[in-house]
């Protein structure tokens, strides 16, 4: 038997700030079953973005992630403002963290970024012929450091599941 949708009986919201959105529902399921509280965090959706330059390196970028508690190496990315599309999401976070901008900017489509808690989709990209324009100036809550790697060993590197994701979707079009 196919599952059904859940039967949503009452929703709270536990904090609504500039950062996050935390709701908590009481739920039904088709067989009767109390699923109370059952949080969900309602987020913006998200860009990440494989960027290569001219010659062909991966510019990724180095940075603090407090929620982890990590310096970890990863894909250009960062939130889509409301009413913004997520191409110029993509474009506006590489030139932000980077200072390059993209010759060529590719869809590589959307994934959730974690359906069974999150409302939000990542948006991935491939930015290719990218040439530094200027400085890099990124958000006030970003500590970064710009870094060119070789593609060929770029996978390695990256811990993050979603950045993994960015940069397997982008094989096709880089072996094409």
């Amino acid at each position: 038997m196919r599952p059904e949708p859940w039967e949503v009986l009452s929703r709270r919201v536990l904090v609504d700030d500039a950062w996050i959105h935390l709701r908590a529902d009481d739920c039904r399921t088709t067989d009767g079953r109390s699923i109370a509280p059952y949080y969900v965090l309602e987020y913006g959706d998200w860009v990440s973005v494989l960027a290569l330059d001219e010659d062909g390196r991966a510019i990724v970028v180095d940075e603090y992630r407090h929620g982890a508690g990590v310096i970890a190496l990863g894909t250009i990315g960062g939130g889509v403002a409301v009413g913004e599309d997520p191409d110029h999401a993509a474009a506006r976070e590489l030139r932000e963290e980077t200072g390059y901008v993209a010759g060529e900017l590719i869809d590589l489509g959307a994934t959730w970024a974690n359906f069974g808690t999150h409302t939000n989709r990542v948006h991935h990209f491939l930015a290719r012929g990218c040439r530094r324009v200027g400085e890099a100036s990124p958000d006030v809550t970003e500590t970064i450091e710009v870094t060119m790697l070789p593609l060929e060993t770029l996978g390695e590197h990256l811990r993050q599941s979603y950045h993994l994701l960015t940069w397997y979707k982008a094989q096709e079009w880089l072996r094409a």
